[in-house]
């Protein structure tokens, strides 16, 4: 048995033989284009990722904040200064003072404000802070330690929740932070405003005042007007988007491979592109069906869409598969498969970033993926499980029709494009067997200056008018998967 191995291995080439010179640089070329792409790829996915992640802390200035002091009173007015001199910084927020201006004029106003997306979050100073306060200094203790002052009634820091979830976490961390470091500086102020500087006073202050008064004369409380959590709902949202873009946009497109050349051939265009809709939209539907099902098994405390709600996130999800279906089809009409899987990748890691972490305070950079399926698609979801919060609707649905519109348009021309191609006979499908070659004939019985015609079956028109054999025709079509396009005209 070895000595039969060793015998087949005589009559194989050396891997750096000269006559596999050929063989070596497409192979090694093949390698260097792979990673080139995925290079590029993996550092334009993670630029994303990433970028649109932890890019927001760099520009929290873009997130805009409200501040308005309902109370007016002194104490209120040096704790309104304190606060604007604490957001000052570059790593907090922009908050604005609209206590002077005849905007957000009722507390309701300004929670309308943060509901409707124009703030992130807003500091309200609530009315009767600085006559508590006073009252309690003066003569709120009654000389056992007990209290009867509630800081937590001064501030009310007014959120939004159901925004991107990292975004609003850092926006509100950091506000929380400021404002709780900020209750020291205020209780030291409050103390020497109250004693002027003198001793005795201060005992007798001391003495007198309600406790929790001196020690933390103002805290804060938390009202979140949209009560709805996006930490892992978002993720379980951008995986159910991920798998209908898969699923509901990849596996139409390659079974219309297997089918298409017959329909090219033997059906009109019209009824083509009617078919192939068809197939899109039956696809996308029932996949849709399944999608919306699963985001229903995880309802929860934070996940909690109703009976009512389910055609809603239906068609929101159907829009966005669609989208993408559409646009795959193209791309398998214009590039080589090499590229299409980094396109694919590239997209979907694109369209989760945008998903999971926003882009409203991203630098200018990020702000592409406003244009992308899955941000617009968890922004109307987020309308409608909230009942309205930071309503983008109109914006989000126009986006992803446009999207859909567009590639469908696109995609149409290039179905009409091929069948006129392959009935034309110069376009040569990847899943049609080419022509059967005829018997090899001796070179001894062909007669001197012999030269063999060629009908018209057994060779095929090239761009440069090459006629090729059809043995030859045979090894081309199995170079690649992708379509041979022999002729463009």
């Amino acid at each position: 048995m070895l000595r039969q191995h060793r015998e087949l291995q005589k009559g194989l080439l050396p891997l750096f033989s000269p006559e596999l010179r050929g063989m070596r640089m497409a192979f090694g070329k093949g390698l260097w284009q792979m990673f080139l792409i995925f290079t590029v790829v993996f550092w334009i996915s993670i630029c994303f990722l990433f970028g649109a992640g932890y890019d927001g802390s760099r520009h929290m200035k873009d997130a805009r904040m409200i501040l308005r002091d309902f109370d007016q009173s002194p104490a209120s007015t040096a704790l309104a200064r304190m606060i604007n001199g604490a957001f000052a910084i570059h790593t907090a927020p922009n908050l604005v003072d609209f206590t002077h201006s005849t905007e957000y004029s009722t507390p309701a106003a300004v929670r309308g404000a943060v509901w409707d997306g124009d703030a992130w979050a807003a500091v309200i100073i609530n009315q009767g802070f600085g006559e508590r306060l006073v009252a309690a200094l003066a003569s709120g203790g009654d000389g056992t330690g007990a209290t009867a002052y509630d800081p937590g009634s001064a501030v009310t820091l007014v959120t939004e929740e159901s925004r991107h979830y990292f975004k609003v976490q850092v926006v509100i961390k950091t506000s929380e932070a400021i404002l709780t470091a900020l209750q020291a500086p205020y209780a030291q102020a409050m103390l020497e405003q109250a004693s002027g500087g003198d001793n005795i006073r201060l005992a007798g202050l001391i003495q007198s005042a309600d406790p929790l008064a001196l020690i933390a004369p103002f805290s804060f409380t938390v009202d979140n007007v949209a009560p709805f959590h996006f930490d892992l709902s978002m993720y379980i949202l951008s995986v159910t988007l991920s798998l209908c873009m898969v699923a509901g946009a990849f596996i139409p497109s390659n079974m219309w491979k297997t089918i298409e050349t017959p329909f090219y051939q033997n059906v009109r265009i019209t009824q083509l592109i009617g078919l192939r809709l068809f197939i899109n939209l039956v696809w996308a539907i029932l996949i849709c069906l399944q999608a919306t099902g699963i985001m229903f098994a995880f309802r929860g405390p934070s996940w909690s869409p109703t009976v009512g709600d389910f055609f809603g996130i239906f068609g929101i999800i159907l829009l966005n598969t669609l989208a993408f279906s559409f646009f795959i089809d193209c791309m398998q009409n214009w590039l080589h498969p090499r590229f299409l899987l980094a396109t694919y990748f590239t997209m979907l890691f694109v369209n989760i970033s945008g998903a999971v972490f926003g882009t409203e305070i991203n630098n200018h950079f990020f702000r592409i993926l406003y244009a992308t399926p899955f941000l617009n698609s968890g922004l109307t979801l987020r309308t409608l499980l909230t009942r309205g919060s930071y309503n983008k609707t109109r914006f989000s649905i126009t986006i992803n029709v446009v999207w859909s519109l567009l590639w469908w348009v696109v995609s149409t021309f290039l179905i009409a494009r091929k069948a006129r191609l392959v009935r034309a006979g110069k376009l040569l499908m990847a899943n049609v067997p080419p022509p059967p070659s005829a018997p090899a004939v001796p070179v001894s019985e062909k007669a001197p200056g012999h030269s063999p015609q060629l009908t018209p079956s057994d060779s095929v028109r090239t761009s440069s008018s090459v006629e090729l054999e059809p043995s030859s025709l045979a090894r081309r079509s199995t170079v690649s998967t992708s379509d041979i396009e022999i002729d463009d005209m």
